[in-house]
């Protein structure tokens, strides 16, 4: 009787176990699902609380709406799940612009070609000499393209120089003209490299040097860029909770101060679900020099951060961060 009782007692356990850890993963995987959470170096996905900041409008005239969205397409996608992510986020109405990383792979390049016919023009890279894992995609009835450069910024590493190799890593540049208001809008794309972060501050192998001398050159790049609005899209691999509360040297927050603003900085992370897990690693930023208001150029910046959010329901280890940008004439 007892021998019956506790295994009874023990199954009701298991059960009540299973509903919860069922619990966090609707809540972490739910399409647009508001959340906020402390940024962690890892663990299991988290759901938060709250609704995502929407900044009011600014004085002056405003020239359009564009959604900007950074997504890490993961490159060990197969073709269906690739083909499944390129046509969530493709028929989305609220997204113009996308900086893509880990597009290196062939299931993602035959996928965006299928949304060549649906309204989406893409710039990527031929070839594994240059910036393949990189890619530019725009709605051209939005967005014109002008040109696109690339910038190496550092060579690759193999398994005799670290624990976790990594390429060859680059910026690129596209630039566009915004056809309703004739603004001149430039993005740069990039990812860092992966294993840099301690939770504190940046671990102490080749992967986290590399990664600060690719901030360095960033940092440069803000501004220098020309344009009348410069964006940036990327994977950091670096937490902006951990970032902004420990600000290492060599940093995001220290190297970019007055140079560009993330939609973390300008609108926080509230209704915004970790990109990564328990982490905010993934960017999207306007340079100060054209972000209207208090934290850029004031009344003279072409640009507004309005809202953010992380998007579910992807196939990529990734949500993709959609920011909406304001445009002033």
């Amino acid at each position: 009787m007892q021998r019956r009782r506790a295994l009874g007692l023990a199954s009701s356990a298991l059960v009540l176990a299973l509903l919860a850890a069922l619990a966090v993963v609707v809540l972490t995987t739910a399409d647009d699902s508001p959340g906020r959470a402390r940024g962690q170096a890892g663990g299991e996905p988290v759901a938060a609380v709250g609704t995502p900041s929407v900044a009011p409008r600014l004085r002056g005239e405003v020239a359009g709406t564009i959604g900007v969205l950074s997504f890490n397409a993961l490159k060990y996608l197969g073709p269906k799940r690739a083909l499944h992510d390129w046509r969530r986020v493709a028929r989305r109405t609220d997204v113009d612009l996308i900086g893509w990383q880990e597009t290196r792979n062939d299931p993602w390049a035959d996928a965006a070609a299928v949304f060549e016919g649906e309204g989406w023009r893409t710039w990527q890279y031929p070839d594994l000499s240059g910036p393949k894992q990189l890619a530019v995609s725009w709605r051209p009835d939005v967005l014109r393209l002008v040109d696109v450069t690339w910038q190496r910024v550092h060579d690759g590493a193999t398994p005799r120089e670290t624990e976790r190799p990594f390429p060859a890593r680059y910026v690129v540049r596209a630039r566009f003209v915004h056809r309703a208001s004739g603004l001149t809008v430039t993005l740069l794309n990039t990812h860092l490299n992966h294993a840099i972060e301690t939770g504190h501050g940046f671990d102490d192998n080749l992967n986290a040097r590399r990664a600060k001398q690719h901030l360095r050159v960033l940092s440069r790049m803000w501004d220098r860029t020309p344009g009348d609005v410069v964006l940036g899209t990327g994977d950091y691999n670096f937490d902006q909770a951990d970032d902004a509360a420990y600000r290492p040297a060599g940093g995001i927050s220290r190297r970019f101060a007055g140079r560009a603003v993330s939609s973390y900085d300008a609108l926080g992370t509230d209704g915004v679900v970790p990109t990564l897990r328990t982490r905010w690693i993934d960017y999207v930023w306007v340079s100060a020099a054209t972000l209207r208001g208090p934290l850029g150029a004031g009344p003279d910046g072409h640009a507004q951060l309005v809202t953010h959010r992380s998007l579910g329901g992807y196939r990529s280890d990734h949500r993709p961060l959609l920011a909406r940008v304001r445009l002033y004439a």
